[in-house]
């Protein structure tokens, strides 16, 4: 979630209360501006329950952050922040995707639902071959393509091998290579038209043609399994070093060996993982479908058997790596998945199929009266005649009037016949009634909305008074560093060598050869015992208490520290070559925390200039009852 989101959805607020309130009611005021009681307690109960309980804030806190935010908003309505065109445009595209829940019909949607679930217990391998065909392709040229994708069937069921008339007639670039091979998918992964015809054709046959926005396809089922459900592993990652050709794949063999050996694979990613993110977590990484992971990686992680297994060391475009398998996710049942699949089935091009429905039902409902004469000159395509009458209603909706001029402009560069066009035309002046009209008619719908809408206006004037200040003001942020300098220091930090070994003895071994001076390269070649690798070595500058040291290891010397024994199959030892100690930040360094900083001084100058703007009254009383209520 971005920046944006998380202040609007921390920030909800409802405005809209059926039943009247009275001034006893009135828990404060912004400029005589009433905020109820029953808005306070709603969103006070609301960002409780989904806190966590040790940031749960009592209701007089949480009254001064409320209070702070209203008089925020008060000053961008002042300012004039909703008539902002960028602003009205962000809000109009954040409607867009609130209304599409009400465009489908809950009974087409379950069979969607009931679809998806049973085809993502498949996953497809699938050959096709595409010839496209423009979207404003003339009727000539979509013959055309229609033609040649029914030759190239015909070579297929034929007996010519599917990859050589693939090579021969696709238009998809990718042909070329992988002679129309798509690998395996499974639903969602293709549009909607494609996966139908995938999952409807038997493994070894051809498809007829069909249809997409591409252009018209054949496809060819090579293979049908059942799916592999997600994974969770963890790995290792050594990247390729570019001034030594055998660097990455020693030291993954190296740190295979180690975990063989039984070390522990959490620590050695900690330690060793050259990416960064999933080292913090011992390597873990989000759990992923087969082909949603790159093939030369997705292959080895799902082909371990056993919780905890750990396969050798192998090569993909990013270095190289070992994987530990932490955990199988099989497919589960439909219950558990339906939420996940009606979001998706709402974003995809299938809920149409719903939208359709609603629009028939629309239709039905709504009191729309057709001007038959306009209509027929449409559809008889009397243009001369219909250009005389553009300011004429052509039809109404609900008493609304939609002119002649609209559908004229609608039908301006369409292909299909006269008779399609003004029937979507007026399905889509419908459903645009409805959208227009849905704060009227869906109380969530009108509530969610100014929700987001006062966030949105809030995120933007935090913008302007506080962030792009901040970041573009350097004078005041190099002012505002100098003044607290003292508060931006360096850790005290040393250059180290971390060494660790399985072996207690092997640990000693190293320590005593640290000690007296021997090089890195040396003591591997004296402790290890091919194939068997017992130490390993990391090298850099950590600032002290970092997470790579022993937990009980203390920066305060140079030199060589005893043997720390992590766990039973893991001993580590520090040489500390250099100690850096703590020293002030140079203002470039420390820019970042810097801005940081200075932005929350901002936000404060800011509250107490709005609360002498805009004057606070409480109703102390009701606060009162109100802790009370909320001692618990």
């Amino acid at each position: 979630m971005n920046l944006k989101n998380l202040l609007i959805c921390l920030f909800f607020v409802n405005y809209f209360y059926i039943g009247a309130q009275s001034k006893k009611d009135i828990l404060f005021t912004v400029v005589n501006e009433p905020v109820y009681k029953d808005e306070f307690t709603r969103v006070f109960n609301k960002n409780r329950d989904i806190v966590a309980e040790e940031n749960k804030k009592s209701v007089e806190e949480y009254l001064d952050l409320y209070v702070n935010y209203k008089l925020k908003l008060k000053q961008a309505y002042d300012l004039n922040y909703d008539t902002v065109a960028s602003f009205k445009k962000e809000l109009n595209s954040y409607r867009e995707q609130l209304i599409i829940p009400y465009l489908t019909d809950s009974k087409i949607t379950e069979s969607l639902v009931q679809e998806a679930f049973e085809r993502s217990q498949l996953e497809i391998n699938a050959s096709h071959i595409l010839v496209g065909v423009p979207k404003k392709a003339s009727p000539a040229d979509t013959l055309k393509a229609y033609k040649k994708i029914i030759e190239a069937r015909l070579k297929a069921v034929n007996g010519q091998p599917f990859e050589e008339v693939a090579k021969e007639y696709s238009e998809d670039p990718s042909a070329q290579q992988n002679e129309g091979n798509l690998g395996y998918f499974t639903v969602f992964d293709m549009v909607y038209d494609f996966e139908n015809a995938a999952y409807n054709t038997p493994v070894n046959k051809v498809s007829m043609p069909f249809r997409t926005q591409f252009g018209y396809h054949i496809v060819k089922v090579n293979d049908k399994r059942e799916s592999q459900g997600e994974v969770e592993v963890a790995h290792i990652m050594i990247k390729e070093n570019p001034t030594d050709s055998l660097y990455a794949k020693t030291k993954i063999e190296e740190i295979y060996a180690k975990v063989k050996q039984g070390s522990p694979f959490h620590f050695l990613a900690n330690l060793h993982s050259d990416d960064k993110t999933s080292a913090l977590n011992g390597g873990a990484l989000p759990k992923f479908s087969a082909n949603k992971m790159i093939k030369s990686f997705s292959d080895v992680a799902f082909s371990l058997k056993e919780v905890n297994d750990v396969s050798k060391p192998f090569k993909t475009v990013y270095g190289w790596h070992i994987v530990k398998l932490i955990k199988k996710h099989p497919i589960t049942d439909l219950e558990s998945r339906r939420a996940e699949l009606v979001q998706k089935i709402e974003k995809n091009e299938r809920s149409q199929r719903a939208g359709k429905s609603v629009v028939n039902k629309l239709m039905n409902s709504y009191n729309i009266f057709k001007d038959e004469e306009l209509q027929q000159l449409f559809l008889k395509n009397n243009t001369l005649e219909l250009n005389k009458k553009l300011d004429h209603d052509l039809f109404t909706i609900n008493g609304e009037a939609t002119k002649v001029s609209e559908l004229v402009a609608y039908s301006t560069g369409k292909n299909t016949n006269q008779k399609e066009i003004y029937n979507s035309f007026i399905e889509l002046k419908v459903l645009d009634y409805f959208k227009a009209n849905l704060e009227k008619t869906e109380v969530d719908f009108a509530f969610t909305m100014q929700e987001y809408k006062d966030g949105l206006l809030l995120f933007e004037l935090l913008q302007d008074k506080v962030w792009k200040k901040a970041e573009k003001d350097t004078v005041a942020l190099q002012q505002y560093f100098n003044e607290h300098s003292d508060k931006y220091v360096l850790k005290k930090r040393g250059d180290v060598i971390l060494a660790s070994c399985t072996v207690k003895e092997k640990a000693d071994e190293v320590q005593s050869m640290l000690s007296s001076g021997k090089s890195l390269d040396e003591i591997k070649a004296v402790v290890n015992e091919d194939p068997i690798i017992h130490v390993i070595f990391t090298k850099g500058i950590l600032e002290e208490n970092h997470k790579k040291f022993p937990k009980n290891f203390s920066l305060d010397s140079i030199g060589v520290s005893d043997v720390y024994e992590e766990n039973t199959n893991n001993f580590v030892v520090v040489k500390t070559i250099k100690i850096l100690p703590s020293e002030p930040m140079q203002f470039k360094k420390a820019r970042g925390l810097v801005i940081n900083d200075f932005q929350e001084q901002l936000e404060k100058d800011w509250i107490v200039e709005l609360k002498k703007q805009y004057p606070v009254k409480v109703n102390k009383k009701l606060l009162k009852k109100l802790m009370k209520q909320n001692q618990n």
